[in-house]
Parts: C-alpha cells; structure tokens; sequence
C-alpha cells in the first residue's frame, strides 16, 4: 500500500504553493547561510535556535513584548525606577535568546579583541585564559564565574588552567545546557553551575579563591550590591576579574548619537543602563575591592572586539529573513524573529 502526492495540483492551492516556495526559499536561505556565514561559522542547527528556553512556544511573542517594553531606555538615563525589576526580565531575555546566541558565536556569550591571524574562536579562548591569569588562578583553586551563562568560559578555563569552576545564572534553562556540555567536555569533575541570583549569592562567606564576570555585572541593577556580594563569597586576599559594557570618557550625554548607541547597546542586551568606568570603580572601592588593574580592552589592540560584528553582519541579516519565513509558515513559534532582531542592534 502507497501513498502518491501530486505536485501540480499542491501547487494549484494557494496555500500549498506558499508551502513550497516558502520551504524551498528556507533551504535556499540556509544553504547560502552555511556557505557565505564567514568567521563566526555555525555553532548548531538553526533549528535548535527555535527552542526559547524553557518557554513555551505560545509565550514566545509575549515574552518579546514584555521585554521591549521593559528594557526600553529613557535617552541614556537606563529604565530608571523599574531598574530594581531587572532579574525578572534578564532571565526573560535568556530564554529568548540563549540558543541564538550558542547558534552564531557559540558557548561564550561575549566578545574580544583579536590578533592579527587570530580567529574568532581563539581569540575567545585567549581573552578567558587571560582573564583567569588576572584572578591568578591555579590548579586545585576553586572560583566564581558569576553570570555564566552556558558555560562556554568555565570550561575553557577549567581545561586551560586545571582549575575548578562554579558558575551561578539566574536561568534555569541555561543550568541545563550547561551540565550537559560540562558532561560532554568530560569536565562536570571541575565545572559545576547553580541557578539563582547573583545579587542573593547562595553561598557561605569565604568560599572562592577569585571571581570573575564576562559581560554579566553589566545586567546587575545596583552594581554596588552585586560587588559586595562577590566580596563576601571570596576569601580574603583573592582577586576579582570583570569585563563589562562600559561608558568611556568620550561620551557625551548631550550627542544624540552617543546617546543612540548607548541606548541600542542596553536595549538589545538587556541592561538596566551602561555605566561609567568611574561608576564601577567607585563601586568596586565601596564594596571592600582594591583596585590593582583597568584598561579598556577595545584600544591598542590590532582588530577590535566590534570586527566580529561587521564581518558577521551579512550572515545575520540572512538568519532574519529565515527567521521571518519561518514564523509566516508557522515553522517557528510567532515572536521568534524578536530575540534576532536584538541581536541585529
């Protein structure tokens, strides 16, 4: 017993000529995708970047207008009051957008200044590994990796350096993302993740021998609880690391452009404001740090972290039609195009 479909009277029905076509151009769009993606390559399945977290398909689209509204900034003053309702909305965010981020630059959810001849992937790796010797850590300490998303700098570090690593994120679904690679490295022995805030550290006084965050500080409402809380799960004498979305002296409150970018820059990444330097320093002091290094990572380098966004541009712009074709064929929950229009920002 067979079954055969014909094509030509598919194609007579409007709905089924959409179908093929629609199919036909997301194969095409994927193809091209997989072939023109340039350095930052493909991580995983387009179709993985469909999941959103742990929410359900029917949430997505309201998951996205909730955030958009939210996150909405006041002309560079951040979401003022509503500020103290961030962690609600960052692990929103994460849901929508943890498997596009892990689908186009992969399980380190942060950038950084290249050498010349250096690739995407090893300069990640280098900027972690020197972030690791900033915290002086060793084989046999145990640290913080406070924001750690999936796990992508733990494990390099925990493999570059024979340390062990706890990492804290407020979203569950990247709790699980990130056992399971922990798992798959063979590194679940030194690299281990709990769910909850990093403003409610839910361990005891004195715990780590350091603490670093990766592009995570710059998600905290009030920096200074964040900063005291790393201070009190540290032993005495450690060191503390951060890399964050920071405001330089060249900005100007007062240049609508400045003030553009600054804006696009919390609003596509979730962020309650961009800081200062001097803000996070005096910060850093107040809580108990003193400060033995800063720098500003995106000068005297030979390619800048922001490189990686020019030459991914094209292959981004091509997600975003796919991404759209997608939800118009009902491939993809309604909303999806959301989350990777962020990112486009």
């Amino acid at each position: 017993m067979g079954c055969k479909l014909d094509l030509s009277s598919v194609m007579e029905s409007k709905v089924g000529s959409s179908v093929v076509y629609g199919t036909a151009g997301v194969t095409a769009l994927y193809v091209a995708y997989k072939l023109y993606g340039g350095d930052t390559g493909f991580r995983t399945s387009i179709f993985k970047a469909f999941n959103c977290g742990n929410l359900n398909k029917t949430q997505v689209k309201g998951g996205i207008d909730s955030y958009e509204e939210f996150f909405t900034q006041e002309d560079g003053q951040g979401v003022g009051e509503r500020k103290f309702n961030t962690p609600k909305f960052v692990d929103t965010f994460y849901n929508l957008i943890t498997d596009f981020y892990e689908y186009g630059w992969g399980q380190s959810f942060h950038f950084a200044p290249r050498n010349r001849g250096e690739s995407f992937d090893q300069s990640i790796i280098r900027h972690e590994l020197k972030i690791a010797d900033q915290i002086k850590l060793k084989p046999g300490m145990k640290v913080l990796d406070a924001g750690c998303g999936v796990g992508g700098p733990m494990r390099a570090i925990a493999k570059g350096t024979g340390g062990n690593v706890v990492g804290i994120t407020i979203n569950d679904y990247q709790v699980s993302r990130c056992k399971a690679e922990n798992a798959k490295a063979g590194l679940s022995n030194q690299c281990d993740i709990v769910q909850g805030s990093f403003l409610e550290m839910p361990f005891p006084a004195n715990s780590f021998d350091g603490c670093y965050c990766i592009e995570a500080a710059c998600h905290a409402p009030d920096i200074l609880v964040l900063y005291k809380q790393i201070y009190k799960v540290m032993k005495p004498g450690t060191y503390f690391s951060s890399y964050e979305w920071l405001t330089t002296p060249l900005y100007d409150i007062n240049n609508p452009k400045h003030v553009r970018v600054v804006d696009d820059i919390a609003e596509g990444n979730a962020l309650p404001s961009v800081r200062s330097i001097p803000e996070i320093v005096a910060a850093g002091n107040a809580a108990g740090f003193e400060l033995a290094h800063q720098s500003d990572e995106a000068l005297g380098v030979d390619i800048p972290w922001q490189a990686a966004m020019k030459t991914a541009r094209r292959a981004a712009w091509l997600t975003d039609i796919l991404t759209y074709v997608m939800e118009k064929l009902w491939l993809g929950p309604q909303g999806t195009r959301g989350p990777h229009q962020k990112m486009l920002r």
